[in-house]
């Protein structure tokens, strides 16, 4: 396959490429760049790819455009909707209409799609071994409780997870780092960290250092009720050895064992009784990140998730 990639985040380059085949060609052209016309223009000129690949709200302020350009040399686009459910009518669906295919992490919205008369396959978040996994640990990332992960005003969800995981751990009682954009500290949802803790933005590129020096990792999910969707962490950091304590879902549920891959809490009061139990535990805490990793190894790396849809691909 030849492939246009049209965002170069970070979730495509050292997440999904990591699956394509070794007989696999790709090139990046993000469309975030004022130029990014004339480039393809010039790029489809000397190179023609199978299709081109968009993500989330990467293509949404360009959409109309990009949508004629591609049509008018025959390009198809597959177009991933990394943020369904909760964003499957006001983003999705409208970018998916540009689409000869869409991928989604819910599999509750293939339905949709369908209804809609789209073409939509399942396809989840996961891991790349050869980037998420364990590093030696840095004192620059050492704490207790390390959560990276951007603060959202739209996800109800997230915002409870918040109050069950983050808010609990006092950081009087326990070293807490949390990594992201400065809407942790701007948020109109008035939700202030306690001081020292923010630690600003983490370049994806130190993941897997800040990952393997945490005792505890916190993840926080934007949907809850979905039966497949979650949030990409888990994958990455389960990935990087880490033992990850993330809030309750159904996806959680579905994928992993709490105790044995993972650690999920449904209340405050769990999460501190949680926070005790395995902060005293580093040996338990290690055979469940151990066991943990060789899930995520096993069962959802991008190579995997790419063999699943390559034949839809191959025929586009």
């Amino acid at each position: 396959m030849k492939i246009l990639f049209l965002n170069d985040a970070p979730l495509i380059a050292y997440g999904l490429i990591s699956g394509l085949a070794p007989g696999d060609e790709f090139r990046f052209l993000p469309v975030r760049h004022p130029d990014w016309e004339d480039r393809l223009r010039t790029l489809l000129f000397s190179w023609r790819p199978d299709f081109a690949f968009a993500d989330g709200v990467s293509i949404s302020t360009v959409a109309g455009r990009l949508f004629s350009e591609l049509k008018s040399r025959g390009l198809p686009l597959v177009y991933w909707a990394i943020d369904d459910p909760p964003d499957f009518f006001n983003m999705s669906l409208p970018l998916a209409r540009g689409a000869a295919l869409t991928l989604t992490p819910a599999e509750e919205c293939l339905a949709h799609y369908r209804r809609h008369r789209l073409n939509a396959l399942f396809f989840h978040f996961a891991c790349n071994p050869s980037f998420h996994r364990p590093v030696a640990p840095s004192c620059r990332y050492e704490a207790d409780f390390l959560l990276v992960g951007n603060y959202y005003t739209s996800y109800p969800e997230r915002k409870t997870g918040l109050e069950i995981l983050l808010t609990p751990l006092h950081p009087a009682f326990y070293t807490l780092k949390v990594y992201g954009t400065e809407q942790w500290l701007t948020n109109s949802d008035h939700y202030r960290l306690p001081g020292g803790v923010y630690q600003g933005y983490l370049p994806y590129s130190e993941l897997p250092a800040a990952y393997s020096s945490a005792r505890i990792v916190l993840g926080i999910n934007s949907v809850v009720d979905s039966p497949t969707m979650m949030s990409m962490r888990v994958f990455e950091a389960l990935g990087c050895g880490a033992f990850c304590l993330t809030h309750h879902s159904l996806a959680l549920e579905r994928y992993f064992r709490n105790h044995e891959h993972l650690v999920w809490s449904r209340c405050p009061d769990e999460t501190l009784e949680l926070a005790r139990y395995y902060l005293a535990r580093p040996d338990l805490r290690q055979k469940i990140a151990r066991q943990g990793q060789a899930e995520v190894y096993r069962l959802h790396t991008y190579t995997q998730r790419v063999e699943s849809v390559r034949k839809s691909l191959e025929h586009l």
